[in-house]
């Protein structure tokens, strides 16, 4: 019966270690969720503004820019994957992964952004071209997403690519996310006419045509930040939603060996007075 005791003691014990560890992460988790919304919800707006003023310009090529069409022939599409470093964080990286599979051809060429998503691809003999891009990683660094996003820029010029595609995780609320893709190159988007724009169009100080590879370099660097950005978001969304449960499965668990425990505990002493009772009485 000790025994049976001491085991329930110790898995009591082992429990409320995990508990402790799993509200840690929650709680870092919750402010690095506080911050990375704030940070989201500021960025967000001057990255919608960027891709209307893309639009416009679009809209108003006359000679239509190839950057605004898919490179003709029979060429792979690039897909940069945005997975993250660190597990523990629910179904974020699975969900990525079975998105990537209904996407990405045998033929596609994968660049790989998480330690999660390497892994992943590095070990799955369906995916035979991944590009590892020396620098680029899931930091926040603007310097490193100009460079590599001017890279892609040129390979795209060069017909390298027939598209260049991101998949990351949407943000949609706080326990809410999902897999999702946004097409970097060609630009792809919808223009919607001002009112009166057939009276009154939109002025240009150069011809829309010349004024496109000029904000072109920035217009790609902030869809790349903000989907970064909104990436890491739903990472820690979800593992602080995954901590959260975790800590109530620990807490059901906790009730249930104190229950068990009490209940052996109350059984050895039963008996040990009953085996003292009867040592008495002979």
């Amino acid at each position: 019966m000790s025994q049976g005791l001491n085991k329930t003691k110790h898995r009591i014990k082992s429990v409320q270690s995990t508990r402790k560890i799993t509200k840690a992460m929650q709680l870092i988790a919750t402010a690095k969720v506080k911050k990375l919304l704030n940070a989201y919800e500021d960025y967000k707006d001057y990255a919608n503004e960027y891709r209307e003023l893309m639009g416009v310009l679009c809209a108003h090529d006359t000679q239509e820019t190839h950057y605004a069409k898919e490179n003709e022939g029979n060429l792979p599409t690039l897909y940069i994957v945005i997975s993250s470093d660190l597990g523990l964080c629910g179904a974020y990286n699975s969900n990525i992964f079975k998105f990537c599979r209904e996407m990405i051809q045998e033929d596609d060429y994968v660049i790989p952004l998480g330690t999660k998503a390497t892994n992943h691809f590095r070990a799955n003999p369906r995916y035979n071209n991944i590009i590892d891009v020396d620098g680029f990683d899931l930091s926040l660094d603007m310097d490193k997403i100009y460079k590599i996003v001017d890279t892609i820029k040129k390979e795209f010029n060069e017909k390298k690519w027939k598209k260049v595609t991101i998949i990351y995780t949407e943000y949609i609320n706080s326990i809410s996310n999902s897999p999702n893709a946004v097409q970097l190159l060609p630009i792809t988007m919808d223009y919607r006419k001002w009112e009166n724009e057939d009276y009154a169009p939109p002025l240009f100080d150069q011809d829309p045509h010349v004024l496109i590879p000029q904000f072109l370099p920035n217009y790609l660097s902030s869809i790349m930040y903000a989907k970064l950005l909104e990436s890491q978001l739903s990472e820690q969304a979800s593992r602080r939603t995954a901590m959260d449960n975790a800590n109530d499965n620990a807490d059901e668990l906790l009730d249930k060996l104190t229950i068990e425990y009490n209940k052996a505990r109350q059984s050895a002493i039963t008996q040990e007075i009953t085996e003292v009772v009867s040592g008495a009485e002979c």
